[in-house]
């Protein structure tokens, strides 16, 4: 390999992003197109309170979805690109409010200006009106930028946009350091829900014990408000990194330290009763400002076989929440598995949990339990059977509101090529 192109650091270390993108069974692959067309079954569409159709209570419909994407990466001598691109319309004909498209974008370029320093710039965006299926994934594979949103409560139309530069300099073979930034923005179409703007800096160093280990440190400055309702947060996050390749095909990365929160927003407030038979009602909004300190955690375990890769991860933290739950600590676990044969078919399973508790709001805590699996199987040329299935369960604990979703989609996807087609 051409020593400009390279960038290795010894094992990756989480504070850098450095979770794949245009990945196959663990490997990078040559870019792949693929159209797709399927039929679609929900039996939780959940539209926001106060929507056109009027009504709060889910709906179950049968719908079409017709999508369209690409995945793959490229290596140059001094650069790297990475595209994943998925965009999908979709039809019901009783549930008209949840017709639309659901597109998403990573986009990664890394290009090394010279042996020692290499400049990282990444893009995650998309849209989506679905809170269940294959794009709500995308956090979980990803948990660490704030612009994606996660643990969405209802079927509205969400925007996002997130942008990523990272600067890296390798001073010697075991020594290197970082510094970059991120600019975010989410946008949700009900005026119910809050959108959000933010950015983050960041320093960070790290350092090559052996082949195998890497530590590092890393510091962050975070802040964001909330667009259509008073609400800010500023963050700082320090933190030691450890990284290890237990093998050749099995690496480990531990992030640890906490964090200092200021957030103001608005929260609701019981009134006295004598007060309250009085003015006639029993709750008043208050504003509030209030500073936290708060643990950080994750850790990530990545296995790559032959054919397949396994990734287990977990992480608690502070996040901006989904629109009603506003700055939180999240809880969360993942996992994720794929495979790939060698002409037939891939499959690929996933899971997460997580919980919120609010830091200035008095909600009562939310946890979330999502799982999916899917399968493409080639079944004669260019064409390929699509199968995926996709459970969600959510609940506000007190079990006031609580909502269980399925989804089942099953269609032909159409791709040149001689591999089996992995688009999940």
């Amino acid at each position: 390999m051409d020593q400009q192109a390279s960038t290795s650091s010894g094992p990756s270390i989480l504070s850098r992003d450095s979770i794949p993108t245009a990945q196959s069974a663990g490997k990078l692959t040559d870019f792949r197109l693929y159209g797709e067309i399927t039929g679609v079954y929900d039996s939780g569409l959940l539209p926001m309170p106060g929507s056109p159709q009027g009504r709060t209570n889910a709906v179950a419909d049968y719908g079409v979805q017709s999508g369209f994407g690409v995945i793959g990466s490229r290596r140059w001598k001094r650069s790297r690109l990475s595209i994943e691109y998925r965009g999908k319309y979709s039809y019901y004909p009783k549930g008209t409010l949840f017709n639309g498209s659901d597109q998403f974008l990573n986009l990664t370029y890394t290009y090394a200006f010279r042996p020692h320093l290499t400049l990282d710039l990444k893009e995650t965006a998309g849209t989506t009106t679905l809170a269940n299926g294959e794009f709500a994934y995308v956090a979980a594979a990803n948990p660490g930028p704030f612009g994606i949103p996660t643990n969405e409560l209802f079927d509205n139309r969400t925007n996002y946009i997130e942008s990523r530069v990272t600067l890296v300099w390798q001073d010697t073979q075991r020594l290197s350091f970082d510094f970059g930034g991120d600019g975010f923005l989410v946008r949700r179409d009900s005026p119910l829900l809050a959108g959000l703007n933010g950015y983050d800096v960041r320093a960070g160093i790290a350092y090559r014990l052996t082949r195998r280990q890497t530590i590092g440190a890393t510091y962050q400055h975070t802040s964001f408000d909330f667009a259509g309702t008073y609400g800010s947060s500023q963050i700082e996050t320090a933190a030691m990194l450890y990284s290890v390749a237990l093998s050749r095909s099995v690496d480990f990365a531990l992030e640890f330290g906490g964090s200092r929160l200021v957030t103001s927003g608005l929260t609701q407030v019981a009134i006295d009763p004598a007060i309250a038979a009085i003015i006639g009602q029993s709750t008043a909004t208050v504003t509030y400002l209030r500073v936290f300190y708060s643990p950080l955690v994750e850790a990530r375990l990545t296995q790559r076989f032959n054919r397949s890769s396994l990734m287990i991860g977990y992480s608690t933290g502070i996040t901006p929440g989904n629109g009603i739950y506003l700055t939180s600590r999240q809880t969360a676990g993942t996992a994720g598995l794929t495979y790939s044969s060698r002409h037939r078919f891939t499959a690929a399973l996933n899971a997460s949990y997580n919980t919120l508790s609010t830091l200035g709001q008095i909600l009562p805590p939310y946890s979330n339990l999502q799982t999916g699996g899917g399968l493409t199987y080639r079944l004669v040329g260019q064409t390929h059977l699509e199968v995926r299935y996709d459970f969600r369960h959510y609940t506000t604990q007190t079990l006031l509101y609580q909502k269980d979703s399925n989804r089942i989609t099953l269609g032909v996807a159409f791709s040149p090529g001689d591999l089996p087609l992995a688009i999940w």
